[in-house]
């Protein structure tokens, strides 16, 4: 995984995890402990698999016009490996959890969660895309 993510992607994988860790606090609060626990787990494979996916996007990108996009065996077998264990973890969450399964969808909808908080955020800012935040700067026109 790439240690530096831009700061959007920053912003909604916070905001995506501090939302599970409040849902399942308060899930936690009122003693539903094995809600809170599939809350828990579908979150952090949301998490986890959103950051492998940004990863991979990263890599796939090519960043600048003449350079060659940078794809071999080793890069193919590491994204097929973490979505294999991405399967894997979710459909043991999914035996693990079972009459939770709402709570554990509600986990793996964090990083959505994340998307819109970051949505609002941009919009009360007056951002209408990305292409405003490249520099750090927000222009107002």
């Amino acid at each position: 995984m790439s240690p530096s993510l831009p700061a959007p992607e920053r912003r909604i994988f916070r905001a995506a995890t501090v939302g599970a860790l409040l849902a399942a606090l308060a899930l936690g609060a009122f003693g539903r402990f094995r809600e809170a626990a599939a809350l828990t787990a579908g979150a952090a494979v949301a998490i986890v698999s959103g950051l492998w996916l940004s990863d991979v996007a990263g890599k796939l990108l090519v960043p600048r016009l003449r350079a060659a996009p940078r794809q071999d065996w080793k890069f193919a077998f590491r994204a097929l490996l973490r979505y294999g264990f991405i399967g894997l973890a979710t459909y043991g969450s999914v035996r693990l959890f079972q009459g939770e399964v709402p709570w554990l969808l509600g986990g793996l909808s964090a990083v959505v969660l994340g998307v819109l908080v970051e949505g609002f955020r941009g919009a009360v800012a007056g951002r209408s895309g990305p292409d405003e935040e490249e520099d750090g700067t927000n222009p107002r026109g």
